[in-house]
């Protein structure tokens, strides 16, 4: 009897490194080390934005769809790659993503710059 509990813990001790040595190259897999952050969706995405195009810029406004607006002292300008831009890469008639901060009517906060390639 005790020689057969034995083995049914070293059973059980083996199942269980089995399971996590399957559980580690799971993660492995899911998650390969040459992945860039570029490649990653970008963590803005999951916040909501509208969209529009420029239609006008000023000395320190502009306007999205006849709309003004500024940026936030921290405001955030990205490329469609997650690549950041400064506020004079904006142009005319170039289409926007953007977000207004929180409890504001016209400061943007974050934005998304489709440029022509």
């Amino acid at each position: 009897m005790r020689h057969s509990r034995r083995k049914i813990q070293v059973g059980q001790l083996m199942q269980s490194v089995l399971f996590g040595f399957v559980l580690a190259m799971g993660l492995l897999v899911a998650d390969p080390a040459g992945v860039s952050f570029a490649d990653q969706s970008l963590p803005a995405m999951n916040v909501a934005y509208r969209d529009g195009k420029i239609t006008s810029i000023y000395e320190t406004t502009f306007q999205i769809d006849h709309r003004t607006f500024s940026f936030a002292p921290d405001a955030v300008i990205l490329d469609r790659h997650g690549d950041e831009l400064n506020a004079s890469a904006l142009r005319v008639d170039v289409e926007v993503k953007y977000h207004l901060l929180k409890g504001s009517t016209d400061k943007i906060d974050q934005m998304i710059v489709f440029l022509p390639e």
